[in-house]
């Protein structure tokens, strides 16, 4: 690699999912980083139509119109993405889930006490791998009399899967120097920087806020990390606590580093329902999650701070 190609960053964007991804690429020729950030935003534009829960022939959207007892062959990708998705939620209590949206799509409406019910995915979602491919079931209980509310948003976890499936075309490009983000609030590293003071620690990447805590970072340097945050100050009370059917109570906001892109976004989405005491435990059995909370405007928690994300 020349000296040239380490001084160099160029930077691209894109509009996807609903925000807008960019990315850094550390490369010698402006041209050839145009087509490898190309490569990574079709990637990108693959993976939303999969998932997207908007689009009824997707492979979620169609998993949202089974009933129960019915079977879908499915892509690698849904498998992947679902199975890290009742992953965080098993591992968080329900703190994560991606069918929250059935409580907030029926609620208020006299047929959600009477007729319907909502199912905890952890029950009645079976995947499965087989030697012709992937699959997923929509299991039922006998005893269940009322009609089930299937309606599974990866909003919490999709733009983190997207980034995490763009690390295989940026290595069929050789990149070794990148930092690509979802809408500033996920971003995953390869490398460090070419210059500043990154340059042996990481990319550095801010962690916004209005909050003033005394000894905690207002960013951190990532080197093939992730970052995700979620919280309150731009869209309000907008993040669902499913375990008590209301607006999550537990930070002003909630920051995860860890090596997938995919955990972090899902984790920083479960950080801001869960209690301060339920994150440290978690972070306690998971060492590789870096994370701080935002209690209040003064008052923050960092967990694992000796992890490479500080």
């Amino acid at each position: 690699m020349s000296d040239k190609k380490r001084d160099l960053v160029f930077r691209f964007a894109h509009f996807a999912m609903g925000t807008t991804f960019e990315i850094m690429l550390a490369e010698e020729d402006e041209d050839y980083a145009r087509q490898i950030s190309q490569a990574v935003f079709a990637e990108i534009d693959r993976i939303k139509e999969i998932i997207s829960r908007f689009n009824p022939t997707s492979e979620i959207g169609q998993i949202n119109r089974m009933r129960a007892g019915q079977s879908l062959r499915i892509g690698i990708e849904t498998y992947e993405c679902l199975k890290m998705a009742l992953m965080v939620q098993s591992q968080t209590n329900g703190a994560f889930d991606i069918n929250v949206g059935s409580l907030m799509k029926y609620r208020g409406e006299p047929l959600f006490d009477k007729q319907l019910h909502r199912v905890d995915i952890l029950e009645h979602l079976e995947l499965s791998q087989k030697a012709r491919g992937y699959a997923v079931k929509f299991l039922t209980a006998k005893e269940m009399e009322k009609p089930i509310v299937l309606d599974l948003d990866l909003g919490g976890i999709g733009k983190g899967y997207a980034l995490d499936c763009t690390l295989e075309i940026l290595s069929d490009w050789g990149v070794d120097r990148a930092l690509v983000h979802g809408g500033t609030s996920t971003a995953l590293s390869i490398g460090t920087p070419p210059e500043g003071e990154g340059q042996r620690k990481g990319w550095p990447v801010g962690i916004g806020g209005e909050w003033e805590c005394p000894n905690t970072p207002k960013k951190i340097f990532l080197k093939d990390r992730a970052l995700s945050g979620s919280g309150t100050e731009v869209k309000g009370d907008h993040i669902f606590d499913p375990r008590i059917d209301k607006p999550a109570k537990g930070h002003l906001s909630a920051w995860v580093s860890h090596p997938s892109a995919a955990i972090a976004d899902a984790l920083s989405t479960a950080f801001m329902v869960m209690n301060t005491e339920e994150v440290r435990i978690y972070c306690k059995e998971h060492p590789d999650v870096w994370t701080m909370v935002v209690i209040d405007s003064q008052t923050c928690e960092v967990f694992n701070p000796d992890i490479s994300a500080q």
